[in-house]
């Protein structure tokens, strides 16, 4: 699956995404969840918890561009 950001905060938080393989709009949260419980249809995409607590999803670092959260 590739996400691509469909919404994002004035901070630059993305808070929905957009399956581009189908056009589903999915909210951070379940983003989150489905990556936490090891759906392998999120297998390229980690999550990320900064100090002050807020969780955020990216691509897994593997040195290419091309698979970047848009």
């Amino acid at each position: 699956m590739k996400l691509k950001r469909a919404k994002e905060t004035d901070t630059g938080l993305n808070v929905e995404f957009v399956n581009t393989e189908t056009n589903r709009h999915i909210d951070l949260d379940h983003v989150i969840t489905q990556i936490n419980k090891g759906n392998p249809n999120y297998a390229g995409y980690i999550t990320v918890t900064n100090p002050n607590g807020t969780t955020y999803v990216r691509s897994k670092p593997d040195g290419s561009h091309k698979n970047n959260i848009e």
